[in-house]
């Protein structure tokens, strides 16, 4: 049986030897350029080689991500990354541009591609349309539930992977726009400022509530060490561990703690995971769930974003005059911990212990300490955020290689020959010579048992032994000393092999670029969010209206039955199957998709694509025939400079750009202390959270108890003539009537009073 795969994630250098020397069966980097984690250190060109080889060497594989969106400026230089990655070997590609995905498809049809959770992928038809066109991998959203997964790889034949421990986005993957939209740092080009992670106040009905919850939006670290036998008879291929920013030793306690956990169940062994969580915890947590993944509730804890570490006390008093902290624990701590008070979100290393007076440099649970620390501390818990003793512990854990691969040996003996040895692993074998002939035995002739000890001396090799098969003579004398330069030269020869393995180059083709096509006279779309928005814009001519399928969609088919049927861009695959077997379904021929199951299951239709496919750049735009909706996230220089049939492309000119869409509510976490869905509250009011500078960020929730966020200000667009691309999109979210009346007259009727606007509404141009 072939055991499930786990991989690693490694930031530089020391985090990937760990990884290789704690048991990991892959490891993802970066590089770079071209990489969603571009503030980690991550890795050049000669690292990446480097890489390369000493991973092959231990049997481990290594995928390189290249999953953030590329603009057509980008595509030389990153087409001749990906030559250079091909060249030396990388193992998988994970890729979330759809253009580039098509790009390396052509020209290196053996390259392995795995779409990265970038990509929103959370249904089986989604998994479906990128095995047509030649993924060999998918990394499913962090939303789906074990149910989900199940059913996907049931129905499909594409290797399934699954985020199981670490950090998580509140938002869908790929799907976020808060960094981009409020200061320029795009997630979906590797520079996310993590806005999630900051101070949110609950507004309702534009009254501000009571800060209970400050971080209402920073989610905690996911784990699932203690569901690793559910994961792994779900038929996932891969376990991914997330962490490309964390330390070596956070690699080595996740990498040790998942391998122990997978062998354990292959095993059979019943093994209690108490000190590997607790190494895991000490290293880096924000306290953990379950997730999506096994309906935990429990998302967000909302008091703090940080390394919440381990408890280990609580205050008792300060000393004012000695500026000292009073402590009793509950748990130990060591000269050199790094500690942080609750109370006051502040902390420092712990230089100097007190106990009773005396300096100690070691405290245990139950003891009155003191420590120093010159602001002032009021009653609260303690908690440690650097362990010291568990570093140095983790630290030894990858000085040398813990799993090794297991090599068969022959050594041949025969008098008058010369002394060979074979050393094979899979298909991999080496043969080296002696330079001497076996001579027969003078005085004591050699032992077979001894040459199987020295043989079995391989050190720091990354090999252990199978087998070893001797075949000698019977009384022949052989010198230790060359049975064990035989064996480092022959080790020495399996390494270079190893690291040195060709397995792609069958072909390379080149890339057919698009033709340049111009737009003429354009349309417009319009899409509504309920019966009013719908009622005040059918008296415009000239537009088609999208009406998003919802419970009321056939009283609106009834008010106008020419409506595009608009579709959610987050669709589970009972979702597209409800929306396929809907009595609006037969009714409607044009259907507005805005992610890529969406996209394959309504094929029979005529297809708008929506602003959830980030289609970015000319090879991603012209894959489609279909109109389609243009990335937000481009700029109108961009967007005139695109190689592709315009006609086909339309333009968002107006709209509150949904910042976020997530299956988490802060509404009912800040009511019931954890996710409660359905719980109506949202209902009967309005709702927004308000960040650190006063901007106003408004919530819709839809039918499905999603949360959508909105952005502080609409985006128009007023240049748009200046646009080459003549059609154009509007998206009425929470607007009044006559907030809506005036975006149409003013795009529509073209009545040209920005002014008017600005009094009704705060605006932005976005990236144009």
């Amino acid at each position: 049986m072939k055991k499930i795969e786990l991989l690693a994630p490694a930031g530089d250098k020391e985090c990937f030897k760990a990884a290789v020397y704690c048991g990991t069966d892959a490891i993802y980097i970066g590089g770079q350029s071209f990489s969603a984690r571009a503030s980690a250190q991550n890795f050049n060109k000669e690292d990446i080689q480097w890489a390369v080889s000493f991973a092959h060497t231990y049997g481990v594989k290594v995928y390189v991500t290249v999953n953030t969106l590329y603009k057509d400026s980008e595509f030389s230089e990153l087409l001749a990354y990906i030559d250079f990655l091909y060249q030396i070997q990388i193992d998988a590609l994970i890729i979330q541009d759809l253009g580039l995905f098509m790009a390396v498809r052509k020209i290196y049809p053996d390259f392995e591609l795995h779409m990265s959770t970038q990509a929103s992928i959370m249904n089986v038809q989604g998994v479906q349309y990128f095995a047509k066109m030649g993924a060999q991998r998918i990394v499913l959203a962090r939303e789906n539930s074990l149910e989900e997964i199940s059913e996907i790889v049931r129905k499909t034949k594409v290797e399934i992977e699954v985020f199981v421990h670490g950090a998580l986005c509140i938002c869908y993957s790929g799907q976020c726009l808060m960094s981009s939209m409020i200061g320029k740092r795009s997630g979906n080009r590797g520079s996310c400022a993590q806005p999630c992670r900051l101070k949110y106040r609950l507004m309702k009905d534009n009254i501000l509530l009571e800060d209970k919850y400050p971080y209402l939006l920073s989610p905690r670290d996911l784990m699932s060490i203690e569901h690793i036998d559910q994961l792994i008879k779900a038929g996932i291929h891969s376990l991914k561990i997330e962490g490309r920013m964390k330390r070596p030793e956070y690699v080595a306690s996740t990498i040790l703690a998942y391998r122990q956990a997978i062998d354990s169940y292959y095993d059979k062994l019943d093994v209690s995971f108490n000190n590997e969580i607790y190494d895991m915890t000490a290293m880096f947590n924000r306290q953990y769930t379950s997730g999506y993944l096994f309906h935990d509730k429990h998302i967000v804890d909302g008091d703090y974003s940080g390394n919440k570490g381990i408890i280990i006390g609580q205050v008792m008093a300060y000393n004012k005059k000695l500026k000292r902290v009073k402590i009793k624990l509950t748990g130990d701590i060591n000269q050199g911990d790094s500690i942080v008070f609750e109370s006051i979100d502040k902390g420092r290393p712990v230089n100097k212990i007190y106990k009773a007076g005396h300096l100690v440099n070691h405290a245990s649970s139950q003891d009155i300490i003191e420590v120093e620390f010159d602001t002032f501390v009021k009653n609260g818990l303690v908690r440690k955020t650097v362990d010291t003793k568990v570093i140095k512990k983790l630290q030894q854990t990858y000085q040398k290689p813990r799993y090794k691969q297991a090599v068969n040996m022959i050594l041949t003996a025969q008098i008058n020959h010369p002394l060979t040895l074979t050393i094979s692993l899979n298909n991999f074998s080496v043969t080296c010579q002696a330079s001497v002939k076996v001579e027969p035995a003078i005085k004591t002739p050699t032992n077979k048992q001894r040459l199987i000890e020295q043989l079995s001396k391989l050190g720091q090799t990354p090999f252990k032994i199978n087998e070893i098969q001797i075949i000698m003579d019977d009384n022949i004398s052989i010198p230790i000393k060359e049975i064990n330069a035989l064996r480092r030269e022959a080790c020495h020869k399996l390494e270079k092999l190893l690291s040195q393995q060709k397995i792609h180059h069958m072909f390379k083709q080149n890339i057919d670029y698009p033709i340049k096509k111009d737009s003429q006279k354009g349309k417009t779309y319009v899409y509504v969010s309920n019966l009013e928005q719908l009622k005040s814009v059918i008296n415009y001519h000239d537009i088609e209206i999208i009406y998003p399928y919802q419970s009321d969609v056939i009283e609106a088919y009834h008010i106008y039955p020419d409506m595009i049927l608009g579709t959610a861009r987050i669709l589970k695959s009972k979702d597209i199957e409800d929306i396929k077997n809907s009595s609006i379904y037969s009714l409607i021929d044009k259907i507005f998709v805005d992610n890529y199951g969406a996209y394959e299951a309504f094929n029979d239709k005529n297809l708008i694509l929506g602003t959830g496919m980030n289609i970015y750049n000319s090879m991603s735009v012209s894959h489609y025939s279909d109109m389609k909706i243009l990335s937000v996230e481009m700029t109108l220089d961009e967007i005139n400079n695109l190689y592709t049939d315009l006609s086909k492309c339309i333009i968002q000119v107006y709209g509150k750009i949904e910042n976020m869409i997530s299956e988490y509510c802060p509404i009912s976490n800040y009511y019931f202390g954890y996710l409660k869905k359905n719980c109506q509250i949202c209902r009967n009011h309005t709702f927004s959270i308000i960040d650190r500078k006063g901007e106003k960020f408004d919530i819709q929730t839809d039918e499905y108890c999603r949360m959508h966020l909105l952005n502080c200000r609409s985006l128009l667009f007023d240049q748009y003539s200046s646009a080459l691309i003549k059609n154009h999109y509007l998206h009425f979210t929470n607007e009044n009537n006559k907030e809506v009346m005036l975006i149409m007259d003013y795009f529509i009727k073209e009545n040209h009073d920005i002014n008017k606007i600005k009094k009704q509404l705060s605006l932005t141009h976005g990236y144009y």
